[in-house]
C-alpha cells in the first residue's frame, strides 16, 4: 500500500528554460532601435545638392556649414581702389551662392533637397567718400554800345551758373579720382550769329498784328508748312487776338516788340532814350499782352524797336530779357522800296541768319508780295524756316 501511494504521487513538473522570451526581447529591442536610428536620421538630417554633388547633412544647416564641411571651396575675390588698382587678395567678397537659383548668402539656411550652388567670390571695391567742389563762372561784359550792337544778330544775355566738379577718395587707399565735371555757364553779353550746321533761317515780322496783312503773310507759310516769329505791338493785340493765336497754332513764335513801340519819351522809335523804369514796363507788359491772348507765359526774348538796344538799357532789362533779336538781313520794307528791292533782299539771306520784314504798321502789300514770290525758290535752295528759339537752341558757334 505504501508502494501504491508512492506511484501515485503527482509528478513536478520541470522549469521552462528563460532564453527563448529572452531572445525575443532583445529581437524586438533591436528592432525598435534600428528603427529608431532610421526614425532619427530621418529626423534629424536633409538632402541636398551643392555644386552638382548629392550630400545629406544636418537639418538647419546654413551654407556657412556646408562651407565648413568642405562640400565648396570658392577662393575670396580681391579689395580693389577706387581707381581699380589691388589693395589686398582675398579680401573681397568670401563667395557667391545660390539656392534654388536665388542669390543668397552664407547665413541662409537650407530645406530638403535644396540646390546649392557656391562660386568663387567677386572683387570689392573699397567704400569711399565723395567730393564735390564748385568751379566758378567768368563774366563777360560785352561790346554793349550802340556800333556793337550790329555785330550779330543775336543779344544774348546770361546769368551765370556754377560748375561742379566731383571727386571720389578710397577710405583705405587714400587715392582720390574724378568721376564728373559739369562745366559752368558764364555770364555776360554775347553778340553772336547763328552758324548751325544745318540749312535753316529765320523770318521774322514786326509791328504786327495788323488786319488783312498778317493774315497774308500766314497763309504764305501756311502754303510751305514754314514756320516764322511775330514780334508784336502789345497794345495791338487785343484788337487782333485772333490772327496771334492762328499764328501761334501754326508752330509760329510770339514774342515782344514792346507795349506800344517806345511811345511818349521813347519817340515811338527808342526805348533807350526812356528811363529804366519806363523801359521794364514796354517789356513787362509786352510780355502780359502776349500771355492774355495765348494762355501761357512767352518767352523772355525782345527785339528793340530800331535795334536800340545798348549801353545802360541792357543792364536796365537784365532781370527781365533772355535775349534780345536784330537782324541779318533788313529787307527795308518798311520804306516800301518795291516789291523786287524786298524779294531780292530776302534772296541774300544765308544759312542761321535772321531776316527783318514787317506785317504792320503800314501797308504791307510790297512785302507780302515779295514774300510769295521768294519762298518757293527758298525751298528749292533747301531752306528750312525755323522760330528764333529753335534758332537759340544751336548755342553758341564754336
Amino acid at each position: 500500500m505504501a508502494r501504491h501511494m508512492a506511484h501515485s504521487e503527482p509528478k513536478k513538473r520541470g522549469r521552462r528554460s528563460p532564453l527563448i522570451p529572452i531572445r525575443v526581447c532583445l529581437l524586438l529591442l533591436g528592432l525598435i532601435g534600428t528603427g529608431g536610428y532610421f526614425l532619427y536620421q530621418r529626423l534629424t538630417t536633409i538632402s541636398i545638392t551643392v555644386n552638382g554633388q548629392q550630400v545629406t547633412t544636418r537639418t538647419g544647416q546654413t551654407v556657412e556649414g556646408i562651407l565648413k564641411e568642405g562640400y565648396a571651396n570658392p577662393q575670396a575675390g580681391d579689395l580693389l581702389a577706387v581707381d581699380g588698382s589691388l589693395i589686398a587678395e582675398g579680401q573681397g567678397s568670401r563667395c557667391s551662392v545660390t539656392v534654388n537659383g536665388n542669390a543668397a548668402d552664407v547665413s541662409t539656411p537650407l530645406a530638403a533637397n535644396a540646390v546649392v550652388i557656391i562660386g568663387d567670390g567677386e572683387d570689392t571695391t573699397e567704400e569711399s567718400t565723395v567730393v564735390e567742389v564748385p568751379i566758378p563762372f567768368e563774366t563777360n561784359e560785352g561790346d554793349r554800345s550802340f556800333g556793337g550792337y550790329w555785330n550779330g544778330s543775336i543779344h544774348l544775355l546770361s546769368d551765370g551758373v556754377e560748375g561742379k566738379r566731383t571727386t571720389r577718395k578710397g577710405n583705405v587707399s587714400g587715392i582720390e579720382i574724378e568721376e564728373s565735371v559739369t562745366p559752368p555757364t558764364n555770364a555776360g553779353y554775347r553778340i553772336y550769329t547763328a552758324r548751325p550746321v544745318d540749312r535753316v533761317i529765320a523770318l521774322t515780322f514786326d509791328d504786327g498784328p495788323w488786319p488783312q496783312t498778317t493774315d497774308a503773310i500766314l497763309d504764305i507759310l501756311q502754303q510751305h508748312n514754314a514756320k516764322a516769329t511775330f514780334f508784336v505791338i502789345g497794345n495791338q493785340i487785343s484788337s487782333y487776338a485772333t490772327q496771334v493765336k492762328r499764328a501761334d497754332s501754326m508752330g509760329c513764335q510770339i514774342c515782344t516788340h514792346t507795349w506800344d513801340h517806345a511811345a511818349g519819351s521813347g519817340g515811338g522809335v527808342s526805348i533807350a532814350t526812356m528811363s529804366a523804369e519806363e523801359q521794364i514796363q514796354e517789356v513787362q507788359k509786352g510780355y502780359a499782352a502776349i500771355a492774355e491772348a495765348l494762355g501761357t507765359e512767352p518767352a523772355h526774348i525782345l527785339r528793340a524797336p530800331g535795334g536800340n538796344f545798348f549801353g545802360d538799357t541792357i543792364a536796365n532789362l537784365w532781370p527781365y530779357v533772355d535775349a534780345e533779336i536784330g537782324w541779318d538781313v533788313d529787307t527795308e520794307d518798311w520804306r516800301r522800296p518795291g516789291t523786287d528791292a524786298i524779294y531780292n533782299a530776302i534772296m541774300t539771306v544765308q544759312p542761321g541768319q535772321v531776316i527783318l520784314m514787317h506785317d504792320g504798321g503800314g501797308e504791307r502789300d510790297q512785302t507780302v508780295e515779295a514774300l510769295r514770290r521768294a519762298m518757293p525758290k527758298l525751298v528749292e535752295q533747301g531752306y528750312k524756316f525755323v522760330t528764333v528759339d529753335e534758332l537759340l537752341a544751336y548755342g553758341l558757334p564754336a
